[in-house]
């Protein structure tokens, strides 16, 4: 029996001469020990009429469950619970215009929900008693992104000015004036470089990406320009305007070279000799701008969801891969899974009418169970059919491979099978070969196998270095798979 071979990082970038990581991770999250299951989407709604361009999942202020909005390239939509369908509740007699390519961008201030896309004017809610979107008041201009920095809201991006941002009076998200006369404390900030604001994130204070600079925006009470701005960082912005999550302190984005964490002080690259090449041939190079990341609220992961170069040209807002990062482990993975958009998401709460059986039937839960009233965090998208899923179905197919392994160094080794440290209730293995670590030294692959009672797949490969490639069929259940269990021996030796 030889040594365990563990399932090593996700690194396609150098897989192929870093015998310690592996190029193959796909439809799995990682754990310190190796992988875990992803789930895949079961769909509670019903599809929108149209392709999503952007969707938020937001607490009731008044009520505290769930609440979904989303968006096509002309209206704007409310899940309906009830019915599981998308009720219209865009402006009476009004078509909105979301450019192609782009999304709406969503902002909660106080009970209402701010929506804006640069096709449109701003428009508001009431998130409880709204029953439809309107213009916001005080003719603010048309922008791409919105946030909330303290009691300002913010628009930047905007459609007269790209290199600007502007922002409302101190609590009145209805009233922009330019300039602080009469005790007013609207304006805006037009940055003479750093080209063009693709990105922002809100909060205590502001965080402004541009295409080669970060900025930060603080509320300055009594100064003469309202907020100050700073340089955080130059020669490095956000290529892509969606692709920015923030969790926390932390700010993810998608700069021209690959992947980076922003925390306050320089960018952190995360993607560097891992998977910045591994996108960046994968990804279609006319649709880098409409990646997308999204924050997993169920652990410390964000998901960056692309359109790649095989997606079907007919469906031109798919985002057909994704490449998910642990910032606690510092670690990929790579998801093939087709969605429209991701957003932070909740359980919605349950439907009397929809109840299943008699209210009266044993071990029914009591109506005032908290089960019932939803919210528990999720992972949620908008899927290729443009339903609302959330990320607790049965798991999706996984696959992973180990490094190339040297099982009886420095000689040949005669591998009889594999054993999967998991408790997956099924896999299959493969074993593949090569006599050396040249690039050019094709891998060699035997025909896949299943585990026989003893839980070893049965498998004759000689060759001086070995690698096992694992699939977990989907919605097999498991929650962990670490590493193999090779069954080898010295060419040669019994």
């Amino acid at each position: 029996m030889g040594a365990a071979v563990a399932l090593a990082p996700f690194a396609p970038d150098v897989a192929s001469v870093d015998a310690t990581v592996s190029a193959v991770a796909t439809n799995v999250t990682p754990r310190a020990d190796g992988y875990g299951p992803i789930a895949a989407p079961m769909s509670i709604s019903a599809p929108l009429p149209a392709d999503c361009r952007g969707a938020i999942q937001i607490q009731s202020p008044a009520f505290g469950f769930p609440v979904y909005f989303a968006g096509t390239g002309t209206k704007l939509y409310r899940f309906n619970i009830g019915t599981a369908a998308w009720d219209d509740v865009s402006a009476a007699g009004v078509t909105y215009g979301v450019p192609p390519g782009d999304y709406w961008s969503f902002a909660v201030y106080g009970t209402r929900l701010v929506a804006t896309c640069l096709g449109t004017r701003p428009q508001v809610i009431d998130i409880d008693v709204g029953k439809r979107f309107r213009n916001l008041g005080g003719s603010p201009p048309r922008a791409r992104h919105c946030g909330v920095v303290g009691e300002f809201l913010v628009l930047a991006g905007l459609a007269s000015d790209p290199n600007a941002v502007q922002w409302s009076d101190l609590g009145d998200i209805e009233a922009w004036p330019l300039g602080i006369a009469n005790g007013h404390q609207g304006d805006i900030q037009l940055f003479p470089d750093g080209g063009a604001v693709t990105g922002f994130a809100g909060g205590e204070f502001g965080i402004v990406f541009q295409e080669r600079t970060i900025r930060r925006m603080v509320f300055s009470p009594g100064s003469a320009t309202v907020f100050d701005f700073s340089i955080f960082e130059e020669n490095r912005g956000a290529v892509a305007p969606w692709s920015i999550a923030k969790a926390g302190a932390r700010v993810f984005f998608l700069d021209r070279d690959g992947f980076y964490l922003f925390g306050g002080g320089a960018s952190t690259p995360i993607g560097t000799e891992r998977v910045n090449r591994f996108f960046a041939g994968r990804v279609d190079p006319n649709a880098v701008a409409q990646a997308v990341a999204i924050r997993d609220a169920t652990g410390p992961r964000v998901l960056f969801a692309y359109r790649s170069k095989a997606a079907p040209a007919d469906s031109p807002t798919l985002l057909d891969e994704i490449l998910l990062y642990d910032w606690l482990l510092d670690r990929w993975s790579f998801v093939m899974l087709s969605v429209r958009f991701g957003l932070v998401a909740a359980t919605p709460a349950v439907s009397i009418d929809s109840i299943p059986g008699s209210l009266d039937d044993p071990g029914q839960k009591s109506l005032d169970d908290p089960a019932y009233a939803g919210g528990a965090p999720a992972l949620g998208v908008m899927t290729a059919d443009n339903r609302l899923g959330l990320l607790t179905g049965p798991s999706l197919e996984a696959l992973f491979e180990t490094p190339d392994a040297m099982l009886a160094r420095p000689n040949r080794a005669f591998m009889r099978g594999v054993r999967l440290d998991s408790d997956a209730d099924d896999w299959r293995a493969a074993i593949g070969t090569r006599e050396s670590l040249g690039k050019s030294v094709p891998v060699r692959w035997r025909a896949e196998t299943g585990p026989n009672a003893e839980r070893f797949a049965p498998c004759r490969a000689s060759g001086r270095y070995h690698r096992a490639r694992v699939r977990i069929p989907a919605g097999t259940a498991w929650s962990y798979a670490s590493g193999i269990e090779p069954d080898a021996t010295t060419e040669g030796g019994r």
